[in-house]
């Protein structure tokens, strides 16, 4: 059998306690979705482990060839200059500090980068740019940003995308409107240095980001690894990720 060289995708994980057992040991890991998404895509999934020894992480980032910032809790306000809110308290410090040395070394090595939901708010966050906390707070008359929550399902379609047509994102997944899910309180407010929104639902909420000047650099705030069947542009997403990485 010939071998295939392909690439390798490092996946952000998340910490996973068990309530009704918390003296259980936390578990570090991802949903299969962010797995299945990749090797659909071509490609090979790697699951990075939380941790602060940098030098660990250095290495990871050299054997991967793509980094996959994946979706889980919200980030520290600190994090952007802000005081966590009473909405704002499901967050991770050590998960903060990874994806951080991570997203630096990433971007230092020019690797292709693919932010979902909370991985699209770390990249904009890591520029200078902030977040809205929570939604439903501080724009009342938005739409519901939690609804695919609320119905308990990952394949709900029931926002609308309306893209920037001359834009990476429109490039890859096409300029038309595009169906997409819906399970976020918190959103982009200001947008950081070099980064450009490339996709907004009807109440101007920004659903999707990519890095000015940037090979690869994309940030969507649904969860399209989970609309890949129902929607199969969503598909062309991961195909492109894959695909830049295998040429870098």
């Amino acid at each position: 059998m010939t071998p295939v060289n392909k690439p390798i995708i490092g996946i952000t994980c998340g910490e996973v306690y068990n309530k009704n057992e918390p003296w259980v040991s936390v578990v570090i890991g991802q949903s299969q979705t962010y797995i299945q998404s990749i090797l659909d895509a071509g490609g090979i999934p790697l699951l990075l482990p939380l941790t602060d020894d940098e030098a660990t992480l250095q290495q990871l980032i050299a054997m991967i060839d793509g980094l996959y910032l994946a979706g889980g809790n919200d980030l520290h306000p600190s994090l952007y200059g802000q005081k966590p809110e009473s909405t704002t308290v499901d967050f991770s410090i050590l998960r903060d500090s990874t994806e951080q040395v991570l997203l630096t070394l990433a971007l230092e090595a020019g690797k292709p980068i693919l932010g979902i939901c909370r991985g699209m708010q770390l990249l904009n966050v890591h520029f200078g740019g902030d977040l809205i906390q929570d939604i439903p707070s501080a724009r009342p008359d938005a739409l519901d940003h939690d609804v695919s929550n609320k119905m308990k399902t990952l394949v709900d379609t029931s926002h609308t995308l309306h893209i920037e047509t001359q834009s990476l994102f429109a490039s890859i997944v096409g300029p038309e409107q595009l169906g997409a899910n819906a399970h976020h309180h918190q959103a982009m407010d200001k947008l950081g240095k070099g980064i450009v929104a490339t996709a907004w639902t009807s109440d101007d909420i920004i659903e999707a980001i990519e890095l000015h000047d940037y090979p690869f650099a994309i940030g969507v705030q649904a969860h399209p690894e989970s609309l890949t069947k129902v929607e199969p542009r969503w598909q062309k997403l991961f195909d492109a990720f894959v695909e830049a990485s295998r040429q870098s």
